[in-house]
Protein backbone atom coordinates (compact mmCIF):
# COMPACT_ATOMS: atom_id res chain seq x y z
CA UNK A 1 0.00 0.00 0.00
CA UNK A 2 1.16 3.49 -0.73
CA UNK A 3 -0.66 7.32 -0.60
CA UNK A 4 -0.72 9.74 -3.38
CA UNK A 5 -1.50 13.32 -2.49
CA UNK A 6 -1.90 16.49 -4.26
CA UNK A 7 0.15 19.18 -2.72
CA UNK A 8 -2.79 21.72 -0.35
CA UNK A 9 -3.99 24.80 -2.05
CA UNK A 10 -1.73 27.06 -2.81
CA UNK A 11 -1.08 31.00 -3.70
CA UNK A 12 -2.02 31.84 -6.78
CA UNK A 13 0.54 31.42 -9.49
CA UNK A 14 -0.93 34.95 -10.38
CA UNK A 15 -0.77 36.77 -7.33
CA UNK A 16 3.06 35.14 -6.55
CA UNK A 17 5.66 37.36 -7.76
CA UNK A 18 8.76 34.64 -7.32
CA UNK A 19 10.03 31.30 -8.46
CA UNK A 20 7.08 28.60 -9.14
CA UNK A 21 9.36 26.13 -6.53
CA UNK A 22 8.91 28.81 -3.91
CA UNK A 23 5.64 29.39 -4.23
CA UNK A 24 3.54 28.55 -0.60
CA UNK A 25 0.43 27.25 -0.11
CA UNK A 26 -2.41 29.52 0.98
CA UNK A 27 -4.20 29.74 3.99
CA UNK A 28 -6.82 27.20 3.10
CA UNK A 29 -3.54 25.29 1.85
CA UNK A 30 -2.51 25.76 6.15
CA UNK A 31 -5.34 24.10 7.24
CA UNK A 32 -5.59 21.28 4.56
CA UNK A 33 -2.38 20.06 5.42
CA UNK A 34 -2.90 20.14 9.25
CA UNK A 35 -6.03 17.55 8.59
CA UNK A 36 -4.15 15.83 6.94
CA UNK A 37 -3.03 14.39 10.07
CA UNK A 38 -6.30 13.43 10.90
CA UNK A 39 -7.14 12.21 7.44
CA UNK A 40 -4.25 9.78 7.58
CA UNK A 41 -4.60 8.60 11.03
CA UNK A 42 -5.53 5.03 10.81
CA UNK A 43 -2.61 4.41 8.06
CA UNK A 44 0.54 3.35 8.25
CA UNK A 45 2.57 6.07 6.54
CA UNK A 46 6.28 4.91 6.89
CA UNK A 47 8.20 6.92 4.50
CA UNK A 48 7.69 10.54 3.47
CA UNK A 49 8.44 11.70 -0.13
CA UNK A 50 7.95 14.95 -1.62
CA UNK A 51 8.84 17.08 -4.98
CA UNK A 52 11.16 19.80 -3.95
CA UNK A 53 8.67 22.51 -4.20
CA UNK A 54 7.92 24.56 -1.05
CA UNK A 55 4.03 24.38 -1.24
CA UNK A 56 4.72 20.03 -1.32
CA UNK A 57 6.95 20.33 1.38
CA UNK A 58 4.28 22.47 3.21
CA UNK A 59 1.36 20.06 2.37
CA UNK A 60 3.48 17.09 4.02
CA UNK A 61 5.09 19.60 7.51
CA UNK A 62 2.37 18.54 9.64
CA UNK A 63 2.29 15.62 9.04
CA UNK A 64 5.86 15.07 9.27
CA UNK A 65 5.66 16.42 12.49
CA UNK A 66 2.76 14.04 14.12
CA UNK A 67 4.57 10.82 12.64
CA UNK A 68 7.95 12.30 13.11
CA UNK A 69 8.83 11.06 10.16
CA UNK A 70 11.43 13.20 7.70
CA UNK A 71 10.21 14.56 3.89
CA UNK A 72 12.16 13.83 1.31
CA UNK A 73 12.63 15.23 -1.39
CA UNK A 74 12.31 13.13 -4.63
CA UNK A 75 13.26 14.25 -8.17
CA UNK A 76 10.31 11.77 -9.72
CA UNK A 77 7.53 13.72 -8.18
CA UNK A 78 8.19 17.46 -10.17
CA UNK A 79 5.93 18.84 -12.74
CA UNK A 80 8.29 17.50 -15.75
CA UNK A 81 9.72 14.41 -14.52
CA UNK A 82 9.69 11.47 -16.18
CA UNK A 83 6.15 9.75 -15.73
CA UNK A 84 7.57 6.03 -16.98
CA UNK A 85 10.15 6.18 -13.94
CA UNK A 86 8.01 7.79 -11.34
CA UNK A 87 5.25 4.78 -12.13
CA UNK A 88 7.65 2.33 -12.23
CA UNK A 89 9.46 3.48 -8.86
CA UNK A 90 5.74 3.87 -7.66
CA UNK A 91 5.17 0.05 -8.14
CA UNK A 92 7.89 -0.64 -6.40
CA UNK A 93 7.76 1.60 -3.17
CA UNK A 94 8.13 0.38 0.38
CA UNK A 95 4.71 -0.45 2.10
CA UNK A 96 3.46 2.58 3.89
CA UNK A 97 5.12 5.46 1.18
CA UNK A 98 3.76 8.66 1.15
CA UNK A 99 4.24 10.71 -2.16
CA UNK A 100 3.27 14.05 -2.74
CA UNK A 101 3.36 15.85 -5.83
CA UNK A 102 0.97 18.13 -8.21
CA UNK A 103 -1.89 18.20 -10.17
CA UNK A 104 0.41 17.78 -13.37
CA UNK A 105 1.49 14.52 -12.60
CA UNK A 106 -2.17 13.25 -11.65
CA UNK A 107 -3.38 14.21 -14.70
CA UNK A 108 -0.28 12.36 -16.32
CA UNK A 109 -1.41 9.36 -13.90
CA UNK A 110 -5.07 9.32 -14.64
CA UNK A 111 -3.78 9.75 -18.37
CA UNK A 112 -2.04 6.33 -18.44
CA UNK A 113 -4.55 4.67 -15.96
CA UNK A 114 -7.55 5.93 -18.46
CA UNK A 115 -5.75 4.38 -21.11
CA UNK A 116 -4.64 0.93 -19.73
CA UNK A 117 -0.63 1.59 -20.47
CA UNK A 118 0.02 0.40 -16.51
CA UNK A 119 -1.58 -1.98 -14.00
CA UNK A 120 -4.91 -1.34 -12.80
CA UNK A 121 -4.10 0.24 -9.54
CA UNK A 122 -3.60 3.55 -10.15
CA UNK A 123 -6.11 6.44 -9.46
CA UNK A 124 -7.92 7.47 -13.34
CA UNK A 125 -9.74 9.98 -11.67
CA UNK A 126 -9.15 14.09 -11.00
CA UNK A 127 -7.42 14.78 -7.70
CA UNK A 128 -8.23 17.86 -6.13
CA UNK A 129 -5.59 19.76 -4.09
CA UNK A 130 -5.00 18.37 -0.59
CA UNK A 131 -6.71 14.91 -2.15
CA UNK A 132 -5.34 12.02 -0.78
CA UNK A 133 -5.29 8.32 -2.90
CA UNK A 134 -4.72 5.18 -0.90
CA UNK A 135 -3.46 2.82 -3.61
CA UNK A 136 -2.80 -1.39 -2.85
CA UNK A 137 -2.27 -3.40 -5.99
CA UNK A 138 -4.72 -5.37 -6.18
CA UNK A 139 -7.73 -3.49 -5.57
CA UNK A 140 -9.05 -0.57 -7.21
CA UNK A 141 -7.81 2.81 -5.32
CA UNK A 142 -9.31 4.70 -2.38
CA UNK A 143 -10.02 8.65 -2.63
CA UNK A 144 -9.86 10.83 0.00
CA UNK A 145 -11.72 13.90 -0.36
CA UNK A 146 -9.18 17.24 1.10
CA UNK A 147 -10.46 18.53 4.49
CA UNK A 148 -11.61 21.44 4.36
CA UNK A 149 -12.10 20.98 0.77
CA UNK A 150 -11.18 23.54 -1.56
CA UNK A 151 -11.67 24.61 -5.40
CA UNK A 152 -13.26 21.63 -7.70
CA UNK A 153 -10.56 19.80 -9.63
CA UNK A 154 -9.96 20.53 -13.05
CA UNK A 155 -10.67 17.36 -15.44
CA UNK A 156 -7.74 16.79 -17.77
CA UNK A 157 -9.24 16.72 -20.98
CA UNK A 158 -7.94 13.09 -21.74
CA UNK A 159 -9.85 11.62 -19.14
CA UNK A 160 -13.90 13.44 -19.99
CA UNK A 161 -14.67 10.18 -21.99
CA UNK A 162 -14.11 8.20 -18.72
CA UNK A 163 -14.67 9.97 -15.67
CA UNK A 164 -18.39 10.00 -15.05
CA UNK A 165 -18.76 12.60 -11.42
CA UNK A 166 -15.67 12.37 -10.77
CA UNK A 167 -14.27 11.22 -7.56
CA UNK A 168 -16.69 12.69 -5.01
CA UNK A 169 -19.46 10.50 -7.02
CA UNK A 170 -17.44 7.30 -6.14
CA UNK A 171 -16.92 6.41 -9.72
CA UNK A 172 -13.95 6.51 -11.98
CA UNK A 173 -12.97 3.97 -14.70
CA UNK A 174 -9.33 2.29 -14.13
CA UNK A 175 -6.96 1.39 -16.46
CA UNK A 176 -6.50 -2.45 -17.11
Amino acid sequence: MFVLVRHADAVATSAWPGLDADRPLSTLGDRQSIHLVDVLADLPVTALFSSPTLRCRQTLQALSVARHLPIVDHPLLTVDAPIDRLLFTLARSVDGALWCTHGEVFDRVAAVAADGGHAGFLPAATTAEAGVWIVDPGRDPRYLTPIPPGRPPRQPRSLRRCVRGGPASGHACFGR
